[in-house]
């Protein structure tokens, strides 16, 4: 058991770590990805080792599992479940952990002395653990600062990002980003409401989207069925981090870090996700299932995070 750019804590830090977020469409990405003993996998968006601890049963005897998180703090809490949870595991199993984004994966592989990989998971989008740290400002539930970095050592946050985005860029970013229909009127909102030195925390941004928000017709109250700046902190976040942007390099360097034969799995939650792994997996890949396989509705009960979850899988051409 190896570990990489991120210190272990004392052992009553450890225990509160060690808690883990149910992963998204678990049996179908285990399916997909047809795991066996002995396999290296890459898993890119490792994070509390939601699917890795999955991965870790599926390879051993003698697996590999390299995994990299851009979030050190939800990094710590795998390496305190290996600590804790996962000596039996880790002992059949060697793992190496990585404080890096999954655009760097091939550099992990040679650290821990490999060239290829059998497997490749992504796991996209934000985890329950990073909207449940209101510090983070990941969420419009809380009023924290605004930062929304999902590596903490990003040189931008969102306050940042917001501050010098131009009123035209932050309505596509909106639009494009986010699917919102009123990105126009929330982009003059926001930066009116910079101007005024009123965009430095979660509930500035609140307040600027619902400020720009025409009221419901009728005069009523009518309740929305999402809160109205779900979309515009989707996007914002989507925009820090370059999430777009690293998917697209990932994907490329996964296809080839693996072997031929080798399978790519990717789970996302946004359309503009689904379309690059889509586009990409068709154009470079064999596709394993035709269509996204989605969550059941007995999942989506249990965990409404996987009711936007799209997983695609495909497989390493040979030449």
């Amino acid at each position: 058991m190896e570990f990489d750019g991120c210190e272990r804590g004392d052992r009553e830090r450890e225990r509160e770590l060690v808690r883990v977020h149910e992963p998204v469409l678990l049996s179908e990405t285990l399916d997909l990805l047809a795991l066996s003993p002995g396999m290296t996998v890459v898993d890119g968006t490792v994070g509390a080792l939601g699917h890795g601890r999955a991965i870790m049963a599926a390879v051993s005897p003698d697996g590999t599992l390299v995994g990299l998180d851009r979030d050190a703090e939800i990094l710590a809490r795998a390496h305190a479940w290996l600590s804790r949870e996962g000596s039996d595991a880790s002992a059949r199993v060697r793992v190496r952990l990585f404080h890096r984004s999954f655009v760097e994966m091939d550099e992990a592989l040679e650290e821990s002395g490999l060239e290829t990989c059998d497997r490749v998971l992504l796991d996209l989008g934000v985890s329950s653990l990073q909207l449940d740290s209101p510090e983070r400002g990941f969420s419009f539930m809380h009023d924290a600062p605004l930062d929304m970095r999902l590596d903490a050592n990003a040189p931008v946050t969102a306050r940042q990002w917001l501050a010098r985005v131009n009123e035209v860029e932050l309505a596509r970013v909106l639009r494009d980003f986010g699917e919102e229909r009123f990105a126009r009127r929330i982009a003059k909102s926001i930066v009116t409401a910079r101007h005024r030195g009123l965009m430095a925390r979660t509930s500035d941004l609140v307040a600027a989207v619902e400020r720009a928000l025409p009221a419901p017709r009728g005069g009523g109250r009518r309740r929305p069925r999402i809160h109205p700046a779900t979309r515009t902190f989707q996007a914002v976040r989507i925009a820090v981090n370059d999430e777009l942007g690293a998917l697209q390099r990932g994907v490329e360097l996964a296809e080839r870090c693996l072997k031929p034969g080798g399978r790519l799995a990717v789970i996302s939650f946004h359309s503009l996700e689904d379309r690059i792994v889509k586009r990409f997996v068709r154009e470079h890949m064999e596709p394993v299932v035709r269509k996204p396989v989605t969550a059941t509705d007995e999942e989506c009960r249990r965990n409404p995070r996987a009711r936007s979850a799209k997983l695609r899988c495909g497989i390493k051409r040979a030449a």
